[in-house]
């Protein structure tokens, strides 16, 4: 699979076909599995404790209520996009994205 594939999976909150052993024809809802005891400063220490809240629930409810009520926002006053900081999460094994069961 290719990054460009992974980073719209991982987007609209599913695994593309084919992924991990699944079937072609079912897309599966990821939920987040959240290492505890992690410690961030400053804008990550925000994102992280929201984050932590998600715990084993879906991807999806974690970005639409970031969407809705950012954690943190940059002096620009333009809130950043919670696809990157769940994916910033996951490339440092912070969260790891699971097929609910």
């Amino acid at each position: 699979m290719t990054n460009k594939a992974k980073k719209a999976a991982t987007a609209a909150n599913t695994q593309p076909a084919g992924a991990a052993g699944k079937t072609a024809t079912a897309a599966t809802v990821l939920h987040l599995r959240v290492k505890q005891g992690m410690k961030f400063r400053g804008a990550r220490a925000a994102w992280y404790e929201r984050l932590q809240g998600y715990e084993g629930k879906p991807a999806a409810a974690y970005l639409e209520s970031c969407k809705e009520r950012p954690p943190s926002v940059p002096k620009s006053g333009v809130a950043e996009a919670p696809q990157g900081w769940l994916s910033w999460f996951t490339r440092h094994n912070v969260v790891e994205l699971v097929p609910a069961q």
